[in-house]
C-alpha cells in the first residue's frame, strides 16, 4: 500500500495501525509529536508525504497543530492540563526555558498587570507563539541560569523564576514594574523561600 493511500485515510487497516501507534506512544508517555518523531513512529514516512500527511491528519482531527512543526495528540491521556506550559519544551528544546515575568508575578498576586500570554524566558531566541491553547511568549536571556537557585522545577517538568527570579527579569525588559505591589511581593518571597528551605531539610 502506498504512503498516498495511507495519507488520504482510504484503507481503515492503515488508520487502525496509526491509531495503534499513537495509543503506544501515549503509553509510553508520548502525546506531542514534530515531524521527525511522527516519521519515526510510523516506521519512516518520505518527506516528500511527511508534511501532507501531518497536515491531513490535523485536518481530520487525528492530531492537532500546537505550532509550526509541532503537533499534539488531542486524543492523548498522557497530555497533560496545561498543554500550553509542556509546550515550551519543544518550541526551544537546546535551550533553558522558564515562566517567569508577569506570569508568575501575578500568580502570587503581586502584579496587577496579567498578562493573556505564558510569558517566558530563554537563553534561546526571542519570539511569540500563537496556540489552540494560548499565546507564549519568548524573552532572550544572556543570563546563566541555575537550577534550583534561579528557577525551580514542576512535577510536570517545566522550569518556573523563584519570586525573586521573576522580579529582576521584570526589571530588566523593563516593563510594568510600576505595577508592583510591594507588600504581597514581599510576603510572596518569603513564604516560597520559607516552603523551599522546609523542603530542603526533608531527608
Amino acid at each position: 500500500m502506498s504512503e498516498i493511500t495511507m495519507i488520504t485515510g482510504v484503507n481503515l487497516m492503515k488508520r487502525k495501525d496509526l491509531n495503534r501507534k499513537l495509543s503506544h506512544a501515549d503509553a509510553d508517555g508520548v502525546w506531542a509529536f514534530t515531524p521527525s518523531s511522527f516519521s519515526a513512529l510510523m516506521g519512516g514516512i518520505k518527506p516528500d508525504y511527511l508534511k501532507l500527511m501531518m497536515k491531513r491528519l490535523a485536518d481530520q482531527g487525528v492530531l492537532t497543530r500546537a505550532v509550526r512543526g509541532v503537533y499534539v495528540n488531542p486524543h492523548a491521556r498522557s497530555r497533560p492540563s496545561d498543554v500550553r506550559r509542556a509546550l515550551l519544551r519543544f518550541l526551544r528544546p537546546r535551550e533553558i526555558n522558564y515562566v517567569s515575568l508577569e506570569s508568575k508575578l501575578s500568580e502570587a498576586g503581586a502584579i496587577s498587570q496579567r498578562s493573556t500570554a505564558l510569558t517566558c524566558m530563554t537563553t534561546g531566541s526571542q519570539g511569540r507563539f500563537e496556540t489552540p491553547w494560548g499565546t507564549i511568549e519568548f524573552t532572550h536571556t544572556d543570563r546563566k541560569i541555575r537550577i534550583g537557585v534561579d528557577v525551580i522545577a514542576r512535577d510536570d517538568g517545566t522550569l518556573e523564576a523563584t519570586m525573586r527570579t521573576a522580579l529582576r527579569d521584570l526589571r530588566r525588559v523593563g516593563r510594568n514594574h510600576d505595577v508592583i505591589d510591594a507588600k504581597t511581593l514581599t510576603e510572596a518571597i518569603s513564604k516560597e523561600e520559607s516552603r523551599d528551605e522546609q523542603q530542603s531539610c526533608r531527608p
